[in-house]
């Protein structure tokens, strides 16, 4: 038993002591958290107190509102300053325009305004001592004034034969053309919707490179490429403006049925010479449209009407200078 008693007397003072010194490190902690605490409230109640104090908030609330609102404000934009802002691509005829305005001679580009909206031509004077007249050049739908497939080429060759060439840079084809309406009837009414109000805004721009024209001597040929050559028919069988002594037609055709139709009756009720080419290689519907145009002159006994297939390597585009001398040729034939 002696043995005993020290050890037992041991383990309950080593407890003792524990429990001592933990309650005595807890008291300590809890000091302290409970002294933070009481400081940072007074903290909290010096700032409330400094600003109930503060002029700005006491004198004028509403100044100190529109603090807090600015603030705001800032802070939002902050967040919002890293974000891409991505504009709208430029308008495709807008484009074209600057680009022959940039790349062209300003000497021979020269601008039209038609109401409020303003239309580029360019003219190259005939290098002969002779003017045998003006051949007016509308490139088709969505081409620049120097599309590359045949009016450029014109551009070039024409003036050496005695021809002065006004080129237009015409407006770009309607947006709503061809229709894509469900039923046919909806599309048909679009379709001829869209192409009187454009035959209408090109009947007021022809007008105008008219007037240009007529400063010259000699007669007035109009050369027209794809599309423009059906529009220019039409607004011609209305007399929206005055017929042109001849035309030449290149690679025409219409994308829709009653389009095309029209285009081959009108050209067969014409009383003025009309010169139609188109390529071996060329757009499905220009082979197409061409038969019909054919059809449609026969059996009107059109005397002043000529159709003719030129061959070519890149489909779409007019030979080297083959264009030019079919023209010369055909205008030769006719008595010009």
């Amino acid at each position: 038993m002696r043995l005993k008693i020290p050890a037992i007397y041991c383990f309950v003072t080593l407890i003792t002591y524990s429990l001592i010194t933990s309650g005595v490190y807890a008291f300590t902690i809890d000091a302290n958290q409970q002294e933070q605490q009481t400081s940072n409230i007074e903290q909290t109640e010096s700032k409330d107190t400094l600003a109930e104090k503060s002029p700005e908030t006491k004198d004028n609330p509403a100044e100190a509102n529109q603090n807090k609102t600015k603030k705001i404000k800032e802070d939002k934009h902050d967040s919002h300053q890293h974000q891409v802002v991505i504009k709208p691509p430029v308008d495709a005829f807008t484009q074209q325009q600057s680009d022959i305005e940039h790349y062209l001679a300003p000497d021979k580009v020269s601008p039209i305004l038609v109401g409020s909206v303003k239309y580029l031509i360019t003219t190259n004077k005939h290098t002969t001592a002779i003017n045998k007249g003006v051949m007016v050049l509308i490139p088709d739908w969505q081409q620049s004034i120097a599309s590359p497939n045949a009016v450029n080429q014109l551009q070039q060759n024409l003036p050496a034969y005695g021809w002065t060439t006004i080129t237009l840079h015409p407006p770009h084809q309607p947006a709503n053309y061809p229709s894509r309406a469900f039923t046919e009837q909806e599309r048909s009414t679009e379709n001829s919707e869209s192409l009187t109000s454009y035959g209408k805004k090109i009947a007021k721009i022809m007008q105008a490179v008219l007037e240009q024209a007529q400063s010259y001597p000699g007669v007035i040929i109009v050369v027209a490429e794809g599309s423009h050559s059906a529009v220019l028919l039409d607004i011609y069988q209305q007399a929206l403006v005055d017929a042109p002594s001849a035309m030449v037609m290149l690679s025409s055709y219409m994308p829709t049925l009653p389009e095309s139709d029209k285009l081959a009756r009108q050209l067969a009720a014409t009383d003025y010479p009309i010169f139609d080419l188109y390529l071996k290689r060329d757009h499905r519907l220009v082979l197409n449209n061409a038969k019909l145009r054919k059809d449609y002159a026969k059996r009107a006994m059109k005397a002043y009407y000529r159709q003719k297939q030129l061959s070519n390597q890149v489909t779409g585009y007019y030979p080297k200078n083959s264009l030019t001398k079919e023209i010369i040729g055909w205008l030769s034939a006719i008595g010009w």
